[in-house]
């Protein structure tokens, strides 16, 4: 629904009514009344279209409406007698909303009207009422749950003057578009909530203190970080490490709570300037560049990846393939991550890369005599034939100096000489060269830039076949008006692998190393006791293996993000908030012991604090914080997670909502502007939800953009939180020092208990916090069928059962 016209034009058409009513209007009946003003205020006033509205309702009990406004109805509007006048509390002003019931105690007229329309509205559902004899209008909220509606306050435009002046007001209270936005229900539902409170973390003395490591956790954690994630880089270990190790690209969704559709299209990315990545195909990573070298031509091989996707893995393992194919390749990679972070010129830095890379690990010298002579045979072939050749028969040595002056001057120019180099190598030697030009994706904007002109200019000598790798954000933002918009790019679009076997993998070859059947020279030198190690890796993969819900948990909430999950991985392992010690012994004693879910949730919320706050965790995502003291803001980041999977409204090719669209749904359910605008960002901050071009996580959005100009899906992060963690024991004893409880009954238990580290006191201020939130959700009554709270927390009951046990144990 649209108004017809300006809010302008409505005020100038109802100041020309009101100043031509005639002397005699005090005595118009309530038909009279409707017809000769009420239509006209709703009609050319508002901008309301007749199709849009309904008189004369009847309802099942037989109670008769005089307007309903809206379709799907929307509000209720009770017309009376001009001449019954209400008698109102003196000092009200239009724009400050009024007590109903110090209203209804000073006007009895007032009181039956607000009773009459009170059941037209609950009869069919419709949460806002209007009653007006004229010149006076009132809007209250008809329809509460949990709390009587006459406790409530309403808007009363008390007079001709009051419509005039507060017509904006007006205008966005009633219009058929505050109508359609739910504008009326946002404001009045925001009224009974209380002031904001603190969260309980302001009642922990230190909110923001780590958790230090005891002796056992502090040795796991040296030698984890070095098994799990160093281990990748030592060069004793590198070619056994990616052999066994690196899984195979491929769209995986074994364990992921998005559809088949949506992973597959991970990087199809929508917008009107920017085209989609077709990936090329390959049978192996062996074969990639025999495969692609044909038909590559003078154009860069664009290796686009979200970051920590697995694309640097991807390289080393095409070098190893590459390295045991054929010993006449020449793998050469140039990375603009740790390597560069001090360079401020890419280029020269690249230059000066190469030949470092080929004099290191080819034993190329680009500068050795012998070399340069064999690259510029040619070019000393044509000098001889020059004038100043002749000085070799008249003086030798001055034609010595100047041949080596000549050389040197094809040497002077750094990248003329190394596509001399390069054309040298694969014309002359016949030599297979492939350049990676790695972790530019790490680097900002620019030099991502800088990156694929360096790689274009390589590439167009045809003598190499160059991969450069970059993010799919900076790939469109450069397509539709950077580097990239001038050329037809080859694109290999990296997937994440199953994150799970990603995990496996990594741990039973560091459980290998450690035990010492593999590489054990990676080792030398370590003299910790590697028994312990053994015992906890030992516990954590067969854990992972046999426990479906962990790796569910892995796959979903590290969003494809390889990276994050080896770093929760190598934190989890000597993790001061895990019960490294328990494991151990219970490993060693008995064998067979399976780490439970929760240890690793609870090291993915608090990492190594001691409480959950914004800064404890990468992966998580406190989803019922409020902007608002409104309760069922509780749930709204749930309710666009759910609503963004769901099958309603209107979605593009890619899976992604209209950021309008959003905004309407939850202005229907009768959320306010920055609410939503608030929710939407936090969301795609936290990975809770997506924009194509990757906006608010990788490229910034200034406070004063409208995130409703963006377009939005939602992630497995997001699914994972609303489906499975938020109604978790773990994700809810954490959250609930973090989130504003608006009831003081709960908020005074999870206050009192906030700092407790004890388990029956988590579980007191877990079970409370759920039950409040629980409460809230009832309250609520959203009418939607896409997510049910309800349910999620029925779910979980087997982890609150399982907590009940551990206290039952420790009691007895």
């Amino acid at each position: 629904m649209q108004a017809r016209f300006e809010l302008h034009e409505g005020l100038k058409k109802i100041t020309e009514i009101i100043s031509a009513l005639p002397p005699d209007s005090p005595h118009w009946n309530e038909a009279q009344n409707r017809f000769q003003f009420i239509d006209r205020l709703l009609v050319e006033c508002l901008g309301w279209d007749k199709i849009d509205m309904e008189v004369e309702n009847t309802a099942e009990d037989g109670g008769r409406a005089d307007y309903i406004l809206g379709r799907p109805q929307r509000a209720v509007l009770e017309a009376k007698r001009e001449t019954h006048e209400w008698t109102l509390p003196p000092g009200g002003r239009f724009d400050r909303p009024r007590s109903i019931k110090s209203a209804m105690a000073s006007c009895t007229r007032f009181s039956q009207v607000v009773h009459q329309v009170i059941p037209y509205c609950s009869i069919r559902g419709i949460p806002i009422a209007i009653v007006s004899n004229g010149k006076q209008l009132a809007i209250f909220q008809a329809i509460t749950i949990g709390d009587p509606p006459l406790d409530g306050q309403c808007y009363i435009f008390n007079g001709f003057d009051d419509l005039t002046s507060g017509f904006a007001l007006l205008w966005e209270l009633l219009s058929p578009d505050g109508i359609e936005e739910n504008r009326a229900l946002q404001k009045l539902s925001q009224l009974r909530s209380p002031r904001m409170p603190a969260k309980a973390s302001t009642a922990i003395p230190e909110p923001f203190k780590h958790r230090y490591r005891d002796g056992v956790q502090q040795s796991l954690q040296a030698i984890g970080s070095l098994l799990l994630e160093e281990i990748e880089d030592n060069p004793k270990t590198r070619k056994e490490f990616y052999e066994e190790c690196y899984v195979s690209l491929e769209a995986n969704n074994r364990h992921l709570l998005l559809s088949k559709n949506i992973i597959e299209r991970r990087y199809k990315r929508s917008g009107e300037d920017a085209s989609s990545p077709a990936p090329l195909k390959a049978e192996s990573v062996g074969d990639l560049v025999s495969s692609v070298v044909s038909h590559v031509g003078s154009r860069p091989i664009v290796v686009l990846g979200d970051v920590g996707v697995g694309k640097s893995s991807f390289f080393e393992s095409l070098q190893i393939k590459a390295e045991l194919k054929s010993g006449s390749n020449i793998y050469l990679k140039v990375d603009l991550g740790k390597s560069a972070n001090l360079t401020s010129n890419v280029k020269e830095f690249v230059l000066s890369a190469i030949p470092a890379s080929l004099k290191r690990d080819y034993d190329i010298d680009i500068f050795d005599r012998d070399f340069i002579n064999s690259i510029y045979h040619e070019e000393i072939k044509d000098y001889e034939k020059r004038p100043e050749a002749r000085l070799k028969d008249i003086d030798l040595v001055e034609y010595e100096k100047a041949k080596i002056a000549y050389v040197t001057s094809l040497m002077s120019r750094a990248d003329e000489h190394l596509h001399a180099t390069l054309a040298h190598l694969s014309q002359g030697q016949k030599r297979q060269i492939t350049l990676v030009i790695d972790n530019a994706d790490q680097r900002t904007y620019p030099i991502q830039q800088e990156a694929f002109l360096i790689a274009q200019e390589l590439a167009a000598t045809r003598n190499i076949v160059v991969f450069v790798a970059l993010r799919p954000s900076t790939f469109l933002a450069s397509k539709a008006s950077g580097a990239l918009s001038a050329y037809q790019n080859k694109i290999l679009s990296i997937s994440p692998p199953p994150i799970d076997e990603v995990v496996i993998k990594r741990i039973a070859f560091a459980l290998r190393v450690a035990e010492g059947s593999v590489a054990p020279a990676a080792l030398e030198g370590i003299r910790l006791n590697l028994a312990s190690v053994v015992l906890f890796l030992t516990a954590t993969l067969r854990s992972i293996k046999s426990n479906a819900d962990i790796r569910q948990f892995l796959s979903n909430i590290s969003g494809g993000n390889t990276r994050a999950i080896i770093e929760l991985i190598t934190g989890f392992c000597g993790s001061s908030n895990v019960d490294c010690r328990k494991i151990i012994d219970i490993e060693e004693r008995f064998g067979n012991y399976k780490v439970p879910l929760h240890e690793f949730t609870k090291h993915a919320l608090l990492g190594e604090y001691s409480y959950y706050n914004p800064n404890s965790s990468q992966l998580a995502t406190n989803i019922f914080d409020l902007t608002a003291s409104d309760p069922r803001e509780h749930f709204l980041i749930p309710l666009i997670v759910a609503f963004l999977a769901s099958n309603q409204g209107i979605k593009d090719n890619d899976g992604f909502f209209f950021g309008e669209d959003v905004r309407a749904e939850f202005l229907r359910l009768g959320f306010s502007d920055d609410q939503i605008s608030q929710s939407l960002r936090r969301s795609a901050i936290g990975r809770i939800v997506e924009t194509p071009h990757s906006h608010f996580r990788e490229i910034p959005v200034g406070e004063k953009v409208s995130p409703f100009s963006f377009n939005f899906r939602a992630t497995s992060v997001g699914l994972y939180h609303i489906r499975h963690w938020c109604g978790s024991f773990s994700f809810l004893d954490a959250v609930s020092t973090d989130t504003p409880i608006l009831d003081d009954g709960y908020r005074r238990v999870v206050f009192d208990l906030a700092s407790s580290f004890d388990i029956k006191d988590r579980y007191t201020k877990a079970t409370t916090f759920r039950s409040y939130l629980y409460d809230c959700w009832s309250r609520s009554g959203f009418p939607i069928n896409y997510y049910d709270f309800r349910a999620v927390t029925e779910a979980n009951a087997k982890d609150f059962e399982n907590i009940e046990r551990l206290i039952a144990r420790k009691i007895h």
